[in-house]
């Protein structure tokens, strides 16, 4: 029997329906990147919940991360939306007229990967019901 709650609707409910994940996604459309510890203080909870927070962002497919250099110390990991990048880049003073197409291709892309994920992973779940050999259905 398939499990329950690993579906697309069901993850994107997940992410949203705790008001402190909401509100750290508004921060960083708003704000753009910002790292663990940024976050952590902003909400005043502590840097592992917030990370908890972040990590089931980024696995629902709402945020990306990436590391980044810092002018000290060792690098920081940080979490962004496109969206608030976007902002980042126009405040920088970058024109995104030339972007607005490409951060629409971007969202549709995301969304897309996510459906095929989705889709296939019920596709095997399928094939592992029927007992089927998954190379007879390549």
């Amino acid at each position: 029997m398939a499990e329950l709650g690993d579906d697309a609707a069901t993850r994107t409910a997940k992410v949203l329906s705790l008001p402190t994940r909401a509100a750290i996604l508004a921060l960083l459309l708003r704000s753009g990147a910002k790292t663990v510890k940024e976050i952590a203080d902003a909400f005043s909870i502590h840097p592992n919940v917030a990370r908890a927070h972040l990590d089931l962002m980024v696995e629902a497919g709402f945020l990306a991360s990436e590391t980044r250099r810092r002018a000290k110390g060792r690098p920081a990991k940080v979490y962004f939306t496109w969206e608030g990048e976007a902002g980042s880049l126009a405040e920088a003073g970058i024109d995104l007229e030339e972007t607005k197409q490409t951060k629409e291709l971007e969202v549709e892309l995301r969304m897309l990967e996510r459906m095929l994920g989705d889709a296939m992973s019920q596709l095997n779940r399928i094939r592992d019901l029927m007992g089927t050999d998954k190379e007879e259905w390549k």
